[in-house]
């Protein structure tokens, strides 16, 4: 064969070939999976969208209808959904059965046909290769046209959270972030960063943190900067964030590759936004129980608080925290409109024994310091030193601190006992222990020291003869032993008939401020003859209530009940009544008021002054009810009533009325309009 017949062969051959080829490839264009362009975040590159895959479960294809299907009725064919993720093999993850009707006609699907390459067969990051087989009614086998896509299901940093975002300090303020500033911010470098990556940057409040901070409006978004592998800046408006406010604030970010895929939100980096003026010229804490000192347990008793004068540039939202020696106190909030004089209470009570402590004896000086805090951020501190002492005679037992210090009860002190003249009754005195002597009995405490001194009170009242110092030299003063006191008949008297009538001991010691208390014993009493009742005020019917200028007569003066005596007394009998006005409120110890005290005698039968019962006026107004107005701040005070029988042997007592008093308007004190 000659050398042209050689190449003839060649180029016949050849033109065969793409004959062939051609027909092949045109049967393959009308078998190629359909994806539609929302599937893509970049349909040039056939990128695929990330999100978009993790919303529909997979990938959604669409396979076309091919022309030439089943001839006859039950005739199936098959579908097969095959996918390369970057292995080099295809694997099938989805297949459907066509089956020809019986009534001819054509499949009853819907073309093109949908099918769904699934979540879990898809790659994270690579280049991925689709087809589809058909494997015809005849038995044979057609490969679809493959398509090629790019899967990028993961976001940078790999799902993890970002590194926190870096700039200098922890706050803000107007000379940190001036306005028409810029905060430059370091992003972390991170390791799969892409020039496509863009970047978003939040910032959330820390008291009111969003579930998802991407949600809320970004102070900042642009593409992640170069070099992104390493550490790069971006550079915020300081008016985006100085429209946020004064907040405890966090600032985090986002990032999101080509793919649409986003990362969690960074790390938080806290900041103390604090924008105008800032807190100066902070005035030292006051503490107006220690001075003069020591701080003792029965101030702590009444309840301690520092005092601290507002400082300047206050803004409401501003915080105090106190130190008290070691122990931090929470933040006191100063309101909206932060007062001009704060009080912060010291709370809990024993967080001032803690600091104090166990060990320590005598005098303790104490600092007393605070923060002013705003938006997280501290000014000061500012204190000054106190004297503390809450050392006690008697060792506070375990569980140190005491629960309910300072309540001065001693769980080592034991409660004692009253025996009656004749030791026949215990705790209890009645008629035949008139005007005799009883007994207190009880066991000395375990830790009993010379020189500890021991006062009995009988109903509030110390029996000051029975004071007693306990000396190791006596024999009757052993530690857990016995021992008991005479309480004088005089005491049991004044104490009155009552039940019950509270007896107890305290312990104290030479140098020491506080006192420590037994538990109560209480004594049923009825030994005293004569039990007069109370007098009254028709016109103030309760104690507790706060009875006005209504509650008085024209003149200013005040009705006074005394109560049917029948039974009592008699006619002829002669009653001396005192109405006392004090100061304070209901419970407060008694303060009366110098020369206001009203006193009047009556002679029980006489004209106005029945057995029976009778009212009388306290008055004049300006001597006896003014002063319960001009000797109370508070305007609020107490009255006293109470009136006395002789019976030729003693001073009988009635049973003292003390009402509470508010005798007042809201400008001033009572108008009178009488005489």
């Amino acid at each position: 064969m000659s050398i042209d017949q050689d190449i003839r062969a060649q180029q016949e051959a050849n033109s065969a070939y793409l004959k062939m080829r051609s027909k092949y490839r045109a049967k393959l264009a009308d078998m190629e999976l359909i994806i539609a362009s929302d599937a893509f975040a970049d349909l040039a590159t056939k990128l695929l969208h990330g999100p978009r895959l993790k919303d529909n479960g997979g990938l959604k294809v669409k396979v076309p209808e091919w022309e030439n299907k089943a001839p006859f009725a039950g005739m199936e064919e098959t579908v097969e959904l095959q996918i390369d993720p970057g292995s080099g093999t295809f694997s099938t993850v989805a297949s459907h059965v066509f089956t020809m009707p019986t009534d001819g006609g054509t499949y009853p699907e819907t073309f093109p046909f949908d099918m769904l390459i699934p979540t879990n067969a898809l790659p994270d990051d690579a280049t991925c290769r689709l087809r589809y087989k058909l494997f015809d009614f005849a038995g044979d086998e057609f490969d679809s046209f493959i398509t090629t896509v790019i899967c990028d299901r993961l976001p940078p940093y790999k799902h993890d959270a970002p590194k926190a975002p870096v700039f200098a300090g922890d706050y803000l303020d107007d000379v940190l972030l001036p306005v028409g500033g810029k905060l430059s911010m370091t992003i972390p470098g991170y390791g799969d960063w892409q020039a496509t990556d863009i970047i978003a940057v939040y910032l959330v409040d820390e008291d009111n943190i969003p579930e998802d901070p991407t949600t809320t409006p970004p102070i900042y978004v642009g593409p992640a900067p170069a070099p992104g592998i390493t550490d790069s800046k971006v550079d915020i408006d300081a008016d985006k964030i100085r429209a946020f406010g004064d907040a405890k604030a966090l600032v985090t970010y986002a990032l999101r590759d080509k793919a649409f895929n986003d990362s969690p939100p960074a790390l938080y980096k806290k900041v103390s936004l604090t924008f105008g003026p800032l807190p100066t010229n902070l005035f030292a804490p006051r503490v107006p129980q220690a001075n003069p000192g020591p701080l003792n347990m029965q101030h702590v008793a009444h309840g301690v608080s520092t005092w601290i004068f507002r400082f300047d540039n206050a803004k409401g939202g501003d915080r105090i925290r106190l130190q008290w020696g070691a122990q931090v106190l929470g933040d006191h909030d100063l309101g909206s409109v932060p007062p001009s004089d704060i009080e912060i209470q010291v709370l809990p009570n024993k967080l001032m024994l803690e600091d104090y402590g166990r060990m320590t004896t005598g005098v303790k000086s104490t600092r007393v310091s605070y923060h002013v805090v705003r938006q997280g951020r501290l000014f000061g501190p500012v204190g000054d030193d106190f004297d503390v002492n809450f050392e006690v005679a008697v060792p506070w037992p375990d569980p140190w601190p005491p629960v309910d210090w300072p309540n001065p009860i001693h769980p080592g002190l034991l409660e004692g006992e009253v025996k009656n003249f004749d030791a026949s009754r215990t705790n209890e005195l009645t008629r035949a222990d008139k005007d005799k002597d009883a007994t207190y009995h009880f066991d000395w405490y375990s830790d009993a020291k010379n020189g500890h001194i021991i006062d009995f009170y009988w109903n509030g009242e110390r029996l000051v003869e029975a004071q007693v110092e306990f000396d190791d030299a006596d024999p009757e003063h052993v530690p857990g032993g016995p021992y008991k006191v005479n309480i004088p008949w005089s005491y049991i008297k004044k104490g009155g008939n009552g039940n019950p009538v509270p007896v107890h001991y305290r312990v104290s010691a030479p140098g020491l401020v506080n006192d420590l208390y037994s538990p109560t014993t209480n004594v049923v009493v009825n030994a005293i003859a004569v039990e007069l009742p109370r007098a009254s005020f028709p016109t103030i019917p309760v104690p507790d209530g706060f009875p006005r200028c209504n509650t008085l007569e024209p003149d200013g003066s005040l009705k006074a009940d005394i109560p049917d005596l029948t039974g009592l007394l008699v006619s002829g009998d002669k009653i001396s009544v005192i109405v006392t006005p004090m100061r304070g409120n209901l419970g407060s110890a008694e303060d009366p008021i110098i020369g206001a005290e009203f006193k009047a005698d009556f002679t029980l039968g006489t004209t106005g002054f029945p057995v029976t019962g009778f009212t009388f006026l306290v008055q004049p107004y300006d001597k006896h009810i003014l002063p319960l107005y001009d000797e109370n701040p508070t305007r609020v005070g107490r009255l006293k009533i109470q009136y006395f029988f002789n019976d030729g042997t003693e001073d009988i007592e009635s049973e003292p009325w003390i009402v509470r008093t508010a005798f007042s308007t809201p400008t001033g004190s009572c108008p009178i309009t009488g005489p």
